[in-house]
């Protein structure tokens, strides 16, 4: 009876606290439902927080909200919380790097399926713009100050995505072999950050984002395969 209360008052991501679970007979089995729960109870806090600085005026609410309230939030403790984040700006942090995350394995699958680079710069873009707008203007722009300030070593950064995605222009040959894959990567990754703040500050809407970032993309990459066609040296 004790079991069931307790299952009835945790939410749907913790019910595992209670003894219902398959079998683990295996070390690695068991680490396996260590790590499904340790990004389960990460995902639920980054939830949980969003749903609190969305609530009103953001930066009022960012601004008073806590480590503790995030955890309330989430139904698990203040350890947990910080278990798991050192503090709540690096919870803002890790709304970027999902993001990040998602637009690398967007690359990769592309990649995989020998989409052309074009193709795949604009599908990036409008995955960016599409997950980018789900979010409060206020909360990009404080996303994007701290990836510039202090991105974690740890994190994937917007840049790791483009570099993927010009060492791929480069392999297929829409790119100059001679091209300096990093220096591209950055100029992409300074234009789109300047998208997105401009987005941020105005009234602009989702559309306007999108095509923006389209737009500054395929301007770069096209004047970089140009190149080509023309005979240019870019190895200098």
């Amino acid at each position: 009876m004790f079991k069931w209360k307790l299952t009835r008052l945790r939410p749907p991501f913790y019910a595992w606290a209670v003894n219902d679970s398959p079998a683990v007979n295996s070390p690695r089995q068991r680490a396996t439902l260590v790590n499904t729960r340790s990004r389960e109870t990460r995902l639920a806090l980054t939830r949980a927080a969003l749903q609190l600085w969305s609530e009103g005026d953001f930066d009022q609410a960012y601004a008073a909200s806590t480590a503790a309230d995030i955890a309330r939030a989430a139904g698990v403790s203040k350890g947990t919380f910080y278990f798991h984040f050192a503090n709540k700006e690096a919870v803002l942090l890790e709304l970027a790097a999902s993001t990040t995350q998602a637009l690398i394995g967007m690359v990769e699958r592309g990649i995989a399926d020998e989409i052309p680079m074009l193709t795949l710069s604009g599908q990036m873009m409008a995955a960016m713009a599409q997950r980018v707008a789900r979010t409060p203007k206020t909360l990009a722009l404080q996303v994007g100050a701290l990836g510039l300030i202090a991105p974690p070593v740890e994190n994937p950064r917007l840049a790791d995505a483009f570099e993927r995605l010009t060492s791929y222009g480069v392999q297929r040959g829409e790119l100059a072999a001679g091209i300096d894959v990093e220096e591209c990567a950055a100029m992409l990754n300074a234009l789109t950050r300047d998208a997105i703040r401009r987005w941020a500050q105005g009234n602009r809407s989702t559309a306007w984002l999108e095509q923006t970032l389209r737009d500054r993309v395929t301007v770069i990459l096209r004047g970089i395969g140009d190149g080509i066609a023309m005979g240019g040296d870019r190895s200098g």
